[in-house]
């Protein structure tokens, strides 16, 4: 198993107010499962994505997206509206998935349940780049001293 997250739709206005912390008891942020119509939009829009491939399955839309350099990304939608992913690749590809679903349905956030936080991009990638699964520009890796 990999690094398990979803993708949830979030109470309005709360957007602009992440990431937020989830792990303690207040009233929840989420604003229930995607409807059908947009269920099927986001299930169409992961299809176009980059590398995915339609796993045959009888109760749910699951896609594998293999990435170039390496691992996977396992993402399912449910017939209730939820969606849940399985990262056994760099979580960058997470972040380029949830950019486009952005581009459906704007009122979502990545949920990461271990550490009990809910993510726009930009926390997201702030959180990736403290993480040893970040692409690291290559000025890290260059001592410019020593040109």
């Amino acid at each position: 198993m990999g690094y398990p997250l979803s993708i949830v739709r979030l109470k309005k206005g709360l957007v602009n107010a992440l990431p937020l912390d989830v792990s303690g008891d207040g009233p929840s942020p989420l604003a229930g499962p995607f409807d059908g119509f947009t269920r099927a939009r986001l299930s169409y829009t992961v299809g176009k994505f980059p590398f995915a491939q339609k796993l045959p399955t009888n109760v749910r839309d699951t896609y594998e997206i293999e990435a170039p350099g390496g691992g996977r990304l396992e993402v399912w939608l449910t017939p209730d509206g939820h969606i849940f992913m399985d990262s056994q690749a760099g979580l960058e590809l997470v972040l380029s998935l949830y950019i486009e679903l952005r581009n459906v349905c704007p009122d979502i956030a990545i949920e990461d349940p271990q550490r009990g936080v809910m993510h726009n991009a930009i926390s997201f990638k702030e959180f990736l780049c403290g993480e040893d699964t970040a692409e690291k520009p290559l000025k890290a890796f260059v001592d410019e001293t020593a040109a």
